[in-house]
């Protein structure tokens, strides 16, 4: 069925995971200026544009690729429908109409989002088989325009401190982008990409992932131990071991691994982020 194959180029498992980042800057805004409970009809408002947002970018990407490959989080046994990319070019006209009615910035934001899906899946321009532009893409649309979103749902006025979290998560996503391609060097190379998995190898996609990831734990500790972030934040950071021992094996795999090790270290990324998140809850609740 058509439906059923939508939904699973939608990676489901994988939108369930980007809905935390509008959620993240949703909640941050609150932490931020102290806020009471805002506007929570409006965010679920932006979490369901962002859920059309991730599937139309998603359905662009497979009409481009013509098939999923070991995508990250993809499922097994979907297949490509007619008019592809014409589902995908409806779904973000959806999200930016539902995401204008949360209100302007957010509406702003999906469109954002949704003319970088165009210039990353387009045929005429293919900013996905580009070695840094497609990193950059990801970056900008699931690190700042996501986190932007949610907290100007709750706040337009972004502090210091939020811009920092925002640049950070961002940043992160960039690595994850070119860790997520380290396996996939085969996928890239036949389709005539020139990602950086084609153009330097597997080594040097998990290189750049490694150093951006420890990055941004960087920018957190320094973050914390300067009083932006509550200290107690510091307490956290070793939940982020587990995700580099996962990348000391991965670097080691032989041809890049495979989408499994991606799935791992993304998910406990992603843990010890919720850590940091819950400890950053506690410390505002005391």
């Amino acid at each position: 069925m058509i439906l059923r194959d939508l939904v699973l180029l939608a990676r489901p498992k994988g939108t369930l995971l980007l809905l935390a980042v509008p959620l993240t800057g949703y909640g941050f805004a609150h932490w931020d200026a102290r806020l009471e409970l805002t506007r929570p009809g409006a965010m679920a408002l932006v979490l369901v544009a962002w859920m059309f947002l991730s599937a139309g970018s998603l359905w662009l990407n497979a009409a481009l690729d013509g098939d999923e490959g070991a995508a990250l989080f993809s499922v097994e046994g979907a297949r490509r429908p007619k008019h592809l990319a014409a589902y995908g070019y409806a779904a973000l006209a959806c999200a930016v109409a539902l995401a204008a009615c949360a209100g302007k910035f957010p509406g702003g934001a999906c469109a954002v989002c949704a003319l970088m899906a165009v210039l990353y899946s387009h045929p005429a321009v293919m900013w996905k088989a580009h070695p840094v532009m497609g990193p950059l893409v990801n970056g900008a649309g699931y690190g700042l325009a996501s986190f932007f979103a949610g907290h100007a749902v709750a706040s337009p006025r972004m502090t210091a401190g939020s811009a920092l979290a925002m640049s950070l998560l961002a940043l992160f996503v960039c690595g994850m982008t070119f860790a997520a391609q380290a396996y996939q060097r085969e996928d890239d190379a036949r389709r005539g990409y020139r990602t950086l998995v084609v153009t330097a190898g597997p080594a040097a996609c998990l290189r750049v992932a490694a150093w951006c990831a420890r990055a941004t734990l960087a920018g957190v500790a320094i973050g914390a131990a300067l009083g932006v972030y509550p200290r107690l934040v510091l307490f956290g950071l070793p939940a982020f071991v587990l995700a580099e021992i996962t990348m000391a094996r991965w670097r080691r795999a032989p041809e890049g691994g495979s989408a499994r090790f991606a799935a791992s270290y993304a998910t406990r990324m992603l843990a010890g982020g919720a850590v940091l998140v819950a400890l950053a809850t506690v410390a505002a609740l005391r």
